[in-house]
This record gives structure tokens, C-alpha cells and sequence, in this order.
């Protein structure tokens, strides 16, 4: 058995997280602004340099002690079709909510991050998500167009 494949079983035991067998996984799914100021000059920019606005990001909130002030995201980017996984600032993701998400490729993504680890379908679990929906929308710096 090879080193990391090793550390990577002691890390993440099979029996904790067993993804071939888990129909779907609760995340915290944002979208991307619309319009927002950026620099001195309070520019208005659409979207983030990354997603265009109204993409939808899947949000693996790891950075506690800042205050959520930035947030690791996966999501599909401008100009490709492959999704990537980027930390951009919380303020430029609006209607946080908690869904289900059913993709393999983010379900692994989900089940390896330690926000996610244990009792990911407990109502305890639902609970502390939708807390913390409740605070990261709390957070957005949209521009409002009438």
C-alpha cells in the first residue's frame, strides 16, 4: 500500500464515508451576484471575475475564524465546462439556501471536506445548516436596480 494511499485511509476511513452507497448529500448552495462595487473608484462589475452572475456554487464554509468572510466554492466558471474549486468572498454570493445534491463528482467533493464529515442527513445536522444559511445571507453586498 502506498504512503498516501495510507495517510488517505487514516484520514477518510471507509466506513465513516461511503459514497457508492449515498443517494444524495445536503450542501449549501449560493448563486452569484448580480452587480457589485469593486476598487476606489466604485466600479460596478457583473459576477465575479470567476462565475458570471447567477451561476450556482456549491459552498464548503471552512473559514470560521474570519467571520465567513471568504467562502470555498465549487461551481462551474465563465469560460469552461469543468467545474473548479476556488475560495472567493462571501459578499459576492447571494440566496444561500441548503439542497440536496445528487451529482457524484459533488458528492465526493462534499463527503471529503471535514464541514460535511459526519451526520449528513441527521436533523441535527439540517439544523446547523440552515444556522448557517441563515447567518452567510446575512453577509451579501448586492447592488439593488430598481
Amino acid at each position: 500500500m502506498k504512503l498516501i494511499e495510507k495517510i488517505s485511509s487514516w484520514i477518510y476511513p471507509k466506513k465513516e464515508i461511503d459514497f457508492d452507497n449515498r443517494e444524495f448529500e445536503f450542501c449549501i448552495v449560493g448563486n452569484i451576484i448580480d452587480e457589485h462595487l469593486w476598487g476606489e473608484e466604485k466600479i460596478i462589475k457583473k459576477g465575479s471575475k470567476q462565475f458570471r452572475p447567477g451561476a450556482k456554487v456549491y459552498c464548503m464554509p471552512e473559514f470560521g475564524g474570519m467571520a465567513h468572510e471568504s467562502i470555498r466554492v465549487l461551481g462551474k466558471p465563465r469560460k469552461q465546462k469543468r467545474l473548479i474549486n476556488i475560495i472567493i468572498n462571501t459578499r459576492l454570493i447571494k440566496n444561500f439556501r441548503t439542497q440536496k445534491v445528487y451529482n457524484p463528482k459533488i458528492q465526493s467533493e462534499i463527503g471529503s471536506h471535514h464541514f460535511y464529515w459526519t451526520n449528513r442527513r441527521s436533523e441535527s445536522e439540517m439544523k446547523n445548516l440552515n444556522e448557517m444559511v441563515e447567518y452567510l445571507n446575512t453577509l451579501t453586498e448586492e447592488i439593488k436596480t430598481a
